[in-house]
């Protein structure tokens, strides 16, 4: 039904801004180390259509509290609002863990939005320290990290 594709930052950056600067103080979508020649940038496309329906970025960058360790930062992890419940999200995780560890990562970390806990959660990542409101969106979050590798 979906097939999991490497993209380009550029190609993320329509359903960056529909889906997650949508009703935000801020509507910029690129991402500090998109243009990475390391960074990894993933969809999922419909089989049918060839459709971009989910995104995700991986960018290198150790999680501060864990300085030691290799790690990669996912970020704008977004699927579109009609493709939801279908298991696009957890396609699209497992392919950026694994491109992640083939990478030397021990450690995948992201600043997810509180609504999203409960997904990282169920995944195996553990929510850590505070939450907080990010400046770009204006939404509360928190630190979430999975060990791989």
């Amino acid at each position: 039904m979906f097939t999991v594709v490497d993209l380009t930052a550029r190609e993320t950056h329509p359903i960056r801004r529909s889906v997650l600067r949508n009703d935000t103080p801020d509507d910029r979508v690129e991402f500090d180390g998109d243009d990475r020649p390391d960074t990894i940038h993933l969809g999922a496309r419909t089989r049918s259509g060839g459709e971009l329906v989910a995104i995700s970025t991986w960018i290198p960058r150790r999680y501060p509290d864990l300085p030691d360790r290799a790690g990669h930062q996912l970020r704008g992890m977004a699927t579109l609002p009609h493709h939801r419940g279908s298991g696009i999200a957890s396609m699209l995780l497992d392919a950026g863990l694994e491109r992640c560890v083939l990478a030397g990562s021990t450690v995948v970390w992201a600043r997810a939005r509180d609504t999203a806990l409960d997904f990282y959660v169920a995944r195996g990542f553990e929510a850590v320290g505070p939450g907080f409101v990010d400046l770009t969106t204006g939404l509360p979050h928190h630190d979430v990290v999975r060990h791989v590798g």
